[in-house]
């Protein structure tokens, strides 16, 4: 066991220095980055423990280093960052965007603790319903895309879309069978999230759009001053950075964040800030909170949307995180299945350590760098990393991923879904997590539609 949480610590540890300097990159997207390299951490036969603490820190990390770019140039430093470009904007304009860095770095640390004991807490009380769930897994799937189309920004468009694209799914699935002889999830599932990324090059190839898209001058970005004041310890104190209302804010709002595990995250951060900032009358007061505990409510949501469909459903993915970027943890064949994935191979015991040590793996460098070093290593991401030389390399790894999966057409699968699902997305708003429930519906949803195609003929 000694082993197991040395091995756990080192993953954790790692992907927490990993994904604190690709947080730090403004644009990035949660998916495109974490989920690429979770599935090679699953499929190089981590340890399931190992696996767990790995997920939780990167989450932990990504979601403390993004707070970097966005409150320093309110530049969001992921999606899960864009709701509080604005408030990070006045905040720059205040002349405190340290101080409002600082509150969202010590906010996501709180969400953590909040979004772990919680989500533990309320995975036991579900689990009564998990054989439940997976009877009426299809159904519950479609509902639950359902819930989260009309939760976008495309609402009725985004549900009838539903259909066709689980149509061109289970359509490139019997194309899959009949090539390979199997069934693919990682084509798919990769296709879906560099969708955006594959759309943006494809209209690059039409001279309308190129003409549209072209740029004669240099962006210029401009960074706050570096803070002048008393000097902190290597890891201040969590609790010295926040007042008691904030505090409590923070703890009461995380804590209802993490049971939302079907909704968006995106959505309950903007939800949960408002609801904070809207009791704040002073200007100061009102930003510095709603950021602090905007950032808790992403963090806490996405530990609750990992650690209840795991431990309290019984290993269905239920939820756009858990069909997104947790998904290589619930169906990463041939190692997970939805019959025999992580939650197959974990105690209620295994959880709780695992957490606490991707927790602290996570936070351990992020927490530092984001509290000391903010203004100086945004300066040095954007002046010596490329953006586009990052997403590069995560389209290649993409790439590798689907032709390990099924040759050829794994690829030729992958840029199908990609073209199709980045046009729903960019052009429609019919985003990502809409797209990766559909893929979890589609089956029901197909079968269904047959059903009832042969009884009206």
């Amino acid at each position: 066991m000694l082993t197991d949480m040395l091995v756990a610590l080192g993953f954790a540890v790692l992907g927490g220095v990993l994904y604190t300097i690709i947080g730090i990159i403004p644009g990035t997207d949660e998916t495109a980055t974490m989920a690429p390299l979770t599935i090679v951490v699953v499929l190089a036969g981590a340890p399931h423990g190992a696996v767990l603490a790995w997920m939780v820190g990167i989450i932990v990390a990504m979601q403390i280093s993004h707070t970097i770019p966005t409150a320093m140039a309110a530049l969001p430093g992921s999606t899960m960052a864009v709701p509080m470009v604005q408030g990070c904007a006045i905040a720059k304009r205040l002349g405190i965007p340290h101080v409002a860095m600082r509150k969202m770095a010590t906010g996501s640390l709180i969400g953590t603790v909040v979004g772990i004991a919680i989500g533990l807490i309320a995975a036991l009380v579900l689990s009564p319903l998990g054989t439940f769930i997976a009877t009426y897994s299809g159904q519950i799937f479609t509902i639950c895309a359902v819930i989260i189309a009309l939760m976008s920004s495309a609402k009725w468009a985004a549900v009838i879309a539903l259909i066709p694209f689980s149509v061109l799914i289970q359509a490139l699935q019997r194309i899959s069978i009949e090539t390979t002889g199997h069934t693919v999830f990682i084509c798919i599932f990769m296709g879906i999230t560099i969708g955006p990324m594959i759309y943006e090059l494809f209209t690059v190839l039409v001279p309308e759009k190129r003409q549209q898209q072209a740029r004669q001058n240099v962006n210029e970005c401009w960074l706050a001053p570096e803070a002048k004041g008393r000097k902190m310890p290597l890891f201040p104190n969590p609790f010295k950075q926040v007042t008691r209302k904030q505090l409590g804010y923070t703890t009461a709002l995380s804590a209802l964040s993490t049971m939302t595990f079907t909704m968006s995250p995106v959505g309950m951060t903007v939800v949960t800030g408002e609801m904070a900032g809207g009791r704040c009358k002073e200007l100061y007061d009102r930003i510095t909170t709603r950021m602090t505990v905007q950032d808790a409510a992403s963090n806490a949501t996405y530990l609750g949307a990992l650690l209840i469909p795991l431990l309290g459903l019984g290993g269905m993915p239920i939820g756009p995180l858990a069909g997104g970027v947790a998904s290589p943890l619930f169906n990463c064949p041939p190692r997970y299945t939805l019959d025999a994935n992580l939650a197959s191979y974990l105690h209620f015991s295994d959880y709780l350590i695992f957490c606490i040590i991707g927790m602290i793996g996570g936070a351990i460098f992020a927490y530092p760098v984001a509290m000391h070093k903010a203004r100086s290593w945004t300066a040095l991401m954007f002046k010596k990393i490329s953006h586009e030389a990052l997403i590069g390399a995560f389209c290649g790894l993409i790439v590798m991923l689907a032709f390990y999966e099924a040759g050829f057409i794994g690829v030729i699968i992958a840029v199908t879904i990609g073209l199709f699902g980045g046009f729903l997305h960019s052009y429609f708003g019919i985003h990502t997590g809409v797209q990766f429930m559909a893929y979890y519906a589609s089956s029901w949803i197909v079968t269904t539609l047959m059903a009832v195609g042969t009884k009206l003929l």
